[in-house]
C-alpha cells in the first residue's frame, strides 16, 4: 500500500503535469536546456558582470541586498535563515538547481578563486553571499535574455521570478523514487 508520503508525492507530480507544466511550456520555457553549453556562455558574460562587480553597471540585486543591510542589518541580513527566506528573489528560474550549481561554479571560478571578487567589492555581503545574491541572479538574467532574443533585462527578471515554480515543480522522477505507486506516469528529463 503506499505511504501517505507516496500519495503527496503523487498529487504534487499530478499537479506538476497537469498545470504547471503544461503554463511553463505554454509561456515559452525551455523544456530542454543545454547545460553543457552554460560554462562558455556564462565566460562570454564575464565583462558585464565585473561592470557589476565595479559598480559601473547597476544592478537590481545588489540594490535589493543593500536595502535588506539597511533595514535590518549587515549581520542578520546574512544569516542563513534570512537568506533562504529571501531565495525566491535570486533563484535562477526556470535554470534550476543544477543551473544554480553551474552558475555558481562557473561565477566562483571567474571572481572568487582568483581573487577579482575583493571583500571591499562585496561589502555589505561577503564574497559568497555578494556571489549567491548579485552574480548569480545577475547572470540567469541574461542567460534568460538570451533565451528569449535579448529581450530586456527587467522583462527577463519577470520571466525569472515567475518561472522559479516551474522550475521547482519540473523534476524528472523514476520510479525507483517511488516504489509503492504504480503506473504513474512520469515528467521525462
Amino acid at each position: 500500500n503506499p505511504t501517505l508520503e507516496d500519495r503527496e508525492m503523487f498529487c504534487e507530480i499530478h499537479y506538476m503535469e497537469t498545470t504547471i507544466v503544461p503554463d511553463g511550456i505554454q509561456k515559452g520555457y525551455p523544456t530542454e536546456i543545454n547545460f553543457a553549453l552554460l560554462n562558455s556562455r556564462i565566460i562570454q558574460m564575464k565583462d558585464e558582470l565585473l561592470n557589476i562587480i565595479n559598480r559601473k553597471t547597476k544592478s537590481y540585486y545588489y540594490d535589493f541586498a543593500l536595502r535588506v543591510c539597511n533595514e535590518i542589518g549587515q549581520r542578520k541580513a546574512s544569516n542563513p535563515m534570512t537568506i533562504m527566506g529571501r531565495y525566491n528573489t535570486f533563484k535562477p528560474g526556470y535554470y534550476s538547481s543544477r543551473g544554480l550549481d553551474i552558475i555558481s561554479s562557473v561565477l566562483s571560478d571567474l571572481f572568487l578563486y582568483t581573487n577579482v571578487l575583493t571583500s571591499d567589492l562585496a561589502y555589505p555581503k561577503s564574497q559568497i553571499d555578494y556571489l549567491l545574491e548579485v552574480l548569480v541572479p545577475e547572470t540567469a538574467l541574461r542567460l534568460i535574455s538570451q533565451d528569449r532574443g535579448n529581450i530586456e533585462l527587467e522583462d527577463a527578471r519577470k520571466i525569472m521570478e515567475d518561472s522559479s515554480s516551474f522550475e521547482v515543480k519540473n523534476i524528472a522522477y523514476s520510479y525507483s523514487d517511488l516504489p509503492n505507486i504504480k503506473n504513474l506516469k512520469l515528467l521525462k528529463d
